[in-house]
């Protein structure tokens, strides 16, 4: 009897002791705040004769959905142990009517919406291409534009030398009072569209300083989260590689090195819901990378092509504080067309990882689990599909996404440069087309056979 509640008791120490180990934090990104929503409505991409509280799905969001999503935040869990917020907080205008005043302002307002509402809570932020003046275009040198945003979030940063950093090249490292080490990195660096930092080979020396900072948490035993706003990799279903090839590389040849270091990759610019897996030389799951929803319900259109719609999303991640790895996403949403017919705004759950895609954390291994049974169930691609308009035009894009459509998204899980992930496509496409022809055949023998 006395072995039973020993045992019994060890049991529920060892549960406690992993209980006590899970924390939550924030995941926020691309709010694309447009002060001119209700007057010349400047971000907007298509008429909009009857304009939301809220928004509209062809603009950037009005200060009332940036304010009510950090509210909303606040309301389902304020005691989160930090908030990772992956930029882009100006709206998509043209630089004619933007200028480094006007930036900074917007960045304050939302800096200044956030300290109010999570008061002691750090935000480990970074940069948005937006975010600068002229719009991508980020420098190899301090300026105004590093000092003035060092400056609005010294008090996250806290510590001389990264601010240091960041006023370099808007990049700096900290550690959470739990021990976990986090990495801002200025991935806008990279962007295809900055034409100041083409031709380098590592813009303002973050690559150097990466290296560094990864050799020495392998060194000490500490986990790291590593966030950016521009992910590397290919980006579906748009098929576009955001960073240019060099960097691409480089940053992912440094990423493969300290796959035992690097806990999760945390980005924004997408404006989608999506993770990908970096594999380790070898094809070995490596670390896992997650996409979080924008705030914004802004779509793009060009000639001959626009987004899908997708709602205006907060995201609340589930982690373990010790080794950092992420134990489960709360995907949370606001239904925009709902919210403006009724002026007032219903944030709800649209997923829980867990529960959705069946998983009982979110490690390099489990994310290959799952993305191996999307390549040949078709329902679990399917709300994958859904979630990556966080339900705004989901059963739309189901619908019309065919072979050619499902192979890009399962390439994209794990393909890292546009060469392979287009090959991954062409290989894929052929092989269902022969498997339908091949089919086609069979039946029609078969049918024959019948007939004699």
């Amino acid at each position: 009897m006395a072995a039973v509640l020993l045992e019994t008791l060890i049991i529920l120490l060892i549960v406690r002791a992993s209980k006590a180990q899970e924390g939550y934090f924030w995941h926020i990104t691309d709010h694309h705040y447009d002060t001119t929503y209700w007057s010349e409505m400047r971000s907007c991409n298509d008429e909009v004769p009857v304009r939301g509280i809220y928004g509209d799905y062809w603009c950037d969001s009005p200060w009332r959905l940036i304010n009510d999503s950090i509210n909303a935040m606040a309301n389902i869990s304020s005691s989160v142990d930090f908030i990772i917020w992956t930029g882009d907080t100006v709206a998509h205008i043209k630089d004619q009517y933007l200028n480094e005043s006007f930036n900074l302002e917007i960045m304050g307002v939302v800096t200044d919406a956030l300290k109010v509402a999570f008061p002691g809570v750090k935000v480990y932020a970074t940069m948005g291409n937006h975010d600068w003046y002229p719009s991508d275009q980020f420098p190899v040198m301090s300026h105004l534009l590093y000092n003035a945003t060092a400056d609005l979030w010294e008090d996250w940063i806290g510590d001389t030398e990264q601010m240091a950093n960041f006023r370099k090249g808007a990049y700096y490292t900290v550690k959470t009072p739990q021990g976990l080490r986090i990495i801002g990195l200025n991935t806008n660096l990279y962007y295809t569209s900055d034409k100041l930092t083409a031709g380098m080979t590592d813009p303002a020396s973050q690559f150097d300083w990466l290296e560094g900072v990864l050799k020495n948490a392998k060194a000490d035993g500490e986990k790291v989260l590593l966030s950016a706003h521009i992910p590397p990799g290919v980006h579906v279903p748009g098929n576009v590689q955001w960073l240019a090839k060099n960097f691409n590389t480089r940053l992912i040849d440094i990423l493969k090195q300290y796959t035992d270091v690097i806990a999760a990759m945390l980005f924004g610019h997408d404006h989608a819901d999506g993770f990908k897996l970096l594999h380790r030389n070898g094809r070995t799951p490596g670390i896992p990378m997650f996409m979080a929803p924008s705030i914004t319900p802004w779509r793009y259109k060009i000639p001959g092509k626009a987004d899908d719609a997708h709602n205006p999303a907060i995201r609340l991640v589930k982690y373990n504080r010790g080794s950092g790895m992420l134990l489960d996403i709360h995907q949370y949403y606001m239904d925009l067309r709902d919210s403006n017919k009724n002026n007032a705004s219903n944030w709800t759950i649209a997923y829980k990882t867990s529960e959705t895609f069946g998983l009982s954390d979110l490690s390099a291994n489990s994310l290959n689990s799952v993305i191996k049974k999307m390549e040949t169930d078709k329902s679990l691609l399917d709300k994958y599909i859904r979630y990556n308009t966080v339900l705004a035009n989901g059963e739309t894009t189901v619908n019309e996404c065919g072979v050619k459509c499902r192979a890009i998204f399962t390439c994209g899980f794990t393909h890292m440069d546009k060469p392979s992930f287009d090959s991954c496509v062409d290989v894929r496409v052929g092989a269902a087309t022969m498997l339908r022809s091949t089919t086609t055949t069979f039946i029609a023998f078969a049918a024959l056979y019948i007939l004699m």
